[in-house]
């Protein structure tokens, strides 16, 4: 009979390799499964903006010519990619996918988290908005600590040029689009130069990305909102804060839109959103 060494687990010293042995072939097996799919991911991203030919993914991601003819093939065959006449293109299933984000996209659940922490540390109210042809409709709020707030609350529907909410909601629109609105919102004949007036303020806010608004209804109330793109890069919403002109002043007003800034841009990032 053959001995064999034991440890205290009862487990043969021959096991305990062998035993040891597996584990680093799957640890081993893991890793490079995950290499490949990270290496698949790689060619999507470079794919995003347009085909793209597999010599150039290649050279772009450091790749051999084989491994990334391998990869791209493997995505085509399940419908990630597909061949044209310049490259590698988006395939059909990742455009069936990403439609049905947009459709499934709930913009109130996204934001929510970015608002309350907005709110948390600023203090002022926070509203998302929405465009419903012209009109803006206010889908949420969260509430700050100033004594005196404003009074707008979820559901909420008013002329989308008047709020500062509603700005956000136009900064991709042109000047004839906006002319219309600034009028109808006044619901009258205004003077050209008064229009000009708030075109001209309009490309400022397109400048800047944001708007900084003041309303002019008589209420006293200021806002800053950011628009929130989605993965096509268009508005879906904004995000706002507004409170009293006392509360939000001068001083503090450049602060705090570099903030509200930054909420739109995580939710435009949790939205598949990408700077270009």
């Amino acid at each position: 009979m053959t001995a064999h060494n034991v440890d205290d687990g009862g487990m043969t010293a021959q096991g305990k390799m062998m035993q040891e042995d597996t584990t680093a072939k799957a640890a081993e097996a893991g890793a490079k499964g995950a290499q490949t799919l990270m290496r698949a991911l790689d060619i999507l991203d470079q794919v995003i903006g347009g085909p793209v030919r597999a010599a150039d993914l290649a050279r772009t991601l450091g790749m051999s010519r084989t491994t990334t003819h391998r990869l791209a093939h493997a995505l085509r065959s399940r419908d990630y990619l597909s061949a044209t006449q310049d490259g590698f293109a988006l395939g059909p299933k990742l455009l069936q996918l990403g439609a049905l984000a947009t459709e499934q996209a709930d913009y109130v659940r996204l934001a929510r988290p970015y608002m309350e922490l907005l709110s948390e540390r600023t203090g002022f109210c926070v509203f998302v908005g929405k465009r419903e042809g012209d009109w803006s409709r206010h889908l949420e709020r969260v509430t700050g600590r100033q004594r005196l707030r404003v009074s707008t609350a979820p559901g909420d529907r008013r002329p989308i040029a008047e709020t500062g909410l509603g700005k956000a909601l136009l900064l991709d629109d042109d000047d004839a689009s906006l002319e219309r609105l600034y009028r109808e919102s006044k619901d009258g004949k205004l003077p050209a130069k008064q229009v000009a007036t708030w075109i001209t303020a309009m490309h400022a806010h397109q400048q800047r990305g944001m708007v900084l608004h003041e309303s002019d209804l008589g209420d006293g109330v200021r806002s800053i909102a950011v628009p929130v793109r989605d993965a096509k890069g268009q508005v879906v919403v904004a995000i706002s804060i507004a409170s009293a002109a006392h509360y939000l002043t001068d001083d503090i007003i450049d602060g705090l839109a570099e903030q509200v800034r930054e909420t739109a841009t995580n939710v435009s990032a949790a939205l598949g959103y990408q700077p270009r």
